[in-house]
């Protein structure tokens, strides 16, 4: 579950903080959300981090904080999809094809429809744009800065313990 959450719900927090080489955005095809993933070459693992109760503690909370903010930003998004007319997988369809170019010549756009989706990614710029404030604010609120908690982040993914720690603070 902490894997999960780590993986899932601080990815988009790490995201939109700036933060993305302290969560493996990119997971290997299979690989189970949070596995350890291989180093590039060249490229050393970071050195373990002493984390202290205290710090646990804040970087939990903050943790909870930033899973409702994104609940709440993801629901919001939804609204705006659909309110344009759009299925949120219709959106994502496009969404792929404007980034692949392979899918661009499978994926049929109307013009209308083009704006339509221009116009709803727009709208989710703006929620985007709210929810990493209020995150980064969520996370200040307990004492840490944003770079500290990036630090806390990567110590729990790389450390068992702690990731055993933060789950036994989350159940309670």
């Amino acid at each position: 579950m902490l894997k999960q959450l780590l993986a899932g719900s601080t990815l988009m927090g790490m995201l939109l903080f700036g933060g993305a080489s302290t969560v493996n955005a990119q997971q290997a095809p299979g690989a189970e959300p949070g596995a350890p993933q291989p180093q590039p070459e060249g490229m050393q693992e970071a050195p373990q981090m002493d984390v202290s109760e205290t710090d646990l503690e804040r970087f939990a909370i903050a943790i909870q904080q930033i899973q409702a903010i994104e609940q709440q930003a993801q629901a919001q998004m939804v609204e705006v999809i659909e309110a344009q007319g759009l299925s949120i997988e219709r959106f994502n369809e496009i969404a792929q094809s404007q980034q692949d170019p392979e899918l661009q010549a499978q994926v049929d756009v109307s013009n209308e429809e083009a704006q339509i989706f221009e116009q709803a990614v727009e709208r989710i710029s703006g929620i985007r744009q709210e929810a990493e404030m209020e995150m980064e604010t969520a996370v200040q609120q307990e004492g840490l800065d944003v770079q500290e908690f990036n630090m806390i982040s990567q110590a729990v993914q790389q450390d068992p313990s702690l990731q055993q720690q933060v789950m036994e603070m989350l159940q309670n």
